[in-house]
């Protein structure tokens, strides 16, 4: 699987675009439930369709080790960027870097609280300054999260290369790994986006995360490329 944005630039994964293609190839096969295997720029990826229609995704290990986000910002905790202050966009933002194969900047608080209310953010105008910011040599995604308990967040993305998104999957893996190395949320949780929620486990047994989410058919069309 290949993926490219709306600038033109190729983004190593995306988790909601393997729920879409194994949909897709399910579909097109005329089977119900099975196990798919996709290799990415991220490594190979391994969907699940749920005889519920769900797809679960084994997404893989989570990338903490800042040099490998990457990140310039200072190691906090051995060599993971955790809970580190980042000066952006007139405020001072609370950042965790993850990687999922993809830069994560997950952000909790601004300016020393928690994030009440993420849909007041100025997404557009914050956005930017976090994805361009010199600390990410390769430009980041980055998560905005409001915890709404311990076992459910909801969370709006600004995407590298493509702005806002309604929904973002390794996003929501990142999400939750940072909500838990932040004391914050619980390795099961609740992902509330714009486009609907997704379920993140992050196993303790292997160290792996889990995400789960719908996928549906909406319409198929035929385009003519010159």
């Amino acid at each position: 699987m290949r993926i490219f944005n709306s600038d033109g630039s190729e983004p190593e994964m995306c988790g909601n675009g393997i729920r879409c293609l194994a949909r897709f190839v399910a579909d097109r096969d005329e089977v119900k439930e099975g196990v798919q295997k996709v290799d990415t720029l991220a490594g190979l990826i391994v969907p699940t369709l749920q005889a519920d229609g769900m797809v679960r995704v084994d997404m893989g290990e989570p990338i903490l080790e800042g040099s490998r986000v990457p990140t310039t910002l200072e190691p906090t905790d051995g060599s993971t960027v955790l809970a580190q202050k980042l000066s952006c966009a007139g405020s001072e933002w609370t950042v965790t870097a993850v990687s999922m194969g993809n830069p994560h900047a997950l952000v909790y608080e601004r300016d020393g609280q928690l994030i009440a209310d993420v849909d007041a953010l100025d997404l557009p105008t914050v956005g930017p300054q976090f994805e361009s910011n010199a600390v990410f040599p390769a430009r980041t995604n980055t998560e905005f999260v409001q915890v709404i308990s311990r076992e459910h967040v909801k969370m709006r993305v600004w995407e590298r290369g493509a702005g806002a998104t309604l929904a973002c999957g390794t996003g929501a893996c990142a999400t939750v790994v940072a909500g838990v190395l932040e004391g914050k949320v619980d390795r099961n949780c609740r992902v509330d986006l714009p486009g609907g929620p997704l379920f993140i486990e992050w196993s303790e047994s292997d160290n792996k995360i889990y995400m789960t989410g719908p996928a549906e058919f909406v319409f198929d069309g035929s385009a003519a490329l010159n």
